[in-house]
């Protein structure tokens, strides 16, 4: 075998791995099992692609950099604190595997399956059937557990689990820069390299700060997530297409309970389960058989099926005929008035033939730029730290020595939107309408 192994990447350049040292080879060993390969079969962003044509990168490459900032970051912070060589490992291993846990599309699937991707993270990652758990056994019979702490923010001592999750983490160091670079926009650069070297241990174990000169990097860094939600995760577009792939899939859920299978879909499947309610039953091995790949099949058959409903909708998205968006945030989906415009809507979409349960649909988009320091809140390891530049021994939360972070902290927003079709079957201004009746 080689003695190193070279990873060629868009954003970090060259990712090496020497094979000669056992923590290295472990990571080729884990990049190379089924459960991670099966990630190069999983967009990063989902739906994104239709609005950002660039935007067909892999949680896989995602997965790759989140673990070469991972290892950046364990080098950085090593020559403050003692790490356990364990723990060394384990980190790394969590950061390569954070993600092994997506579904289809990735986070637009999570809605479908009422479920979190870190949960099927760590059932991967426990299950003795799987490659991952036990190559990771292998190395040490401790390490999948150990991984599994660190997904889920149990791992000790605690500083460690915010370089795998946190508000200033080795997966927003990569997802930021990567989707920007991939959808061609520049929201999303930031000083990582300032960033890095100014990132230290507290004496108590529990926290990651930074030092007084990191306040203006961080700034940056939350400055640029803020925009990539707001002009990339959130896109109208973006949306619009995650919102109607939610309705083919609940039109097909529909179509196979009624008829017992969907078009296209073996029933038996692991999908033929989810589509016919089975979701519960889904065992480790059906759920990593469940891919990107396995969606677009079925809009396939169901762009050629006899389900009018189901017929239409997949060849709009096929065919990227995406329904219209109508940014409604100035109401609230209790408010009286806009119930009332809602049914009018309806009403409307009903006269031209298409039902409203399909073709008349809502996403709402959040996102709070910076969450500050809560004693009382269920993560209060998230907070960003800075060194108080007169008291050493004294850490801030960001919010208080920088006036643009605490504008962020009391920015949260809400885009609520509806879709619909821009016009009916025979030709009427669909889109003028449904807009009259909620302006």
């Amino acid at each position: 075998m080689p003695r190193e192994k070279l990873y060629r990447d868009p954003i970090h350049d060259l990712i090496v791995l020497d094979l000669e040292w056992p923590a290295d080879a472990l990571l080729f060993r884990l990049i190379d099992t089924p459960e991670v390969q099966r990630l190069r079969r999983v967009r990063q962003l989902g739906m994104a692609n239709f609005a950002f044509h660039g935007a067909e990168h892999s949680r896989f490459s995602h997965c790759i950099g989140v673990m070469h900032m991972a290892r950046r970051i364990l080098f950085r912070l090593g020559q403050f604190v003692d790490v356990e060589p364990l723990t060394w490992v384990a980190v790394q291993c969590a950061a390569l595997l954070h993600d092994i846990g997506h579904g289809p599309f990735s986070h637009v699937i999570e809605n479908f399956f009422d479920d979190h991707h870190e949960h099927w993270t760590v059932r991967i990652l426990l299950d003795p059937g799987t490659e991952v758990h036990q190559v990771l056994a292998d190395f040490d019979p401790a390490l999948p557990r150990a991984v599994a702490d660190l997904i889920e923010g149990r791992a000790k001592p605690g500083w460690v689990n915010r370089i795998v999750s946190s508000q200033l983490d080795a997966d927003r160091f990569d997802y930021l820069l990567r989707d920007s670079h991939m959808t061609g926009v520049k929201y999303g650069i930031f000083d990582l390299e300032r960033l890095l070297l100014m990132l230290r241990v507290h004496e108590d174990g529990e926290r990651i700060f930074v030092s007084p000169k990191g306040v203006l990097p961080v700034e940056k860094y939350l400055q640029s997530r803020y925009q990539m939600y707001r002009q990339v995760y959130f896109h109208k577009t973006v949306t619009a297409a995650e919102a109607m792939l939610m309705a083919i899939l609940d039109r097909a859920c529909v179509v196979a309970r009624d008829a017992g299978a969907c078009p296209g879909v073996e029933p038996d499947s692991p999908f033929g389960r989810v589509l016919c309610g089975a979701s519960a039953t889904l065992t480790v091995a059906d759920y990593l058989q469940l891919d990107d790949s396995v969606i677009m099949g079925a809009l396939g058959h169901w762009s050629r099926c006899g389900d009018r409903v189901l017929n239409d909708l997949a060849r709009r998205l096929l065919r990227r005929r995406l329904f219209k968006s109508l940014d409604i945030s100035n109401a609230t989906e209790d408010d009286f008035f806009i119930q009332g415009r809602i049914g009018q809507a309806k009403a409307q979409l009903s006269a031209a033939g298409f039902d409203p349960r399909y073709y008349l649909l809502f996403s709402t988009s959040s996102d709070t730029p910076y969450r500050p320091y809560n004693p009382r809140g269920d993560k209060p390891g998230q907070t960003i730290w800075v060194q108080d530049g007169k008291d050493p021994a004294l850490l801030k939360d960001v919010k208080e020595v920088s006036p643009t972070v605490n504008a962020f902290v009391q920015s949260p927003y809400t885009i609520w939107r509806a879709f619909f079709p821009p016009e009916g079957p025979g030709g009427e201004d669909l889109r003028g309408m449904v807009a009259g009746v909620f302006e």
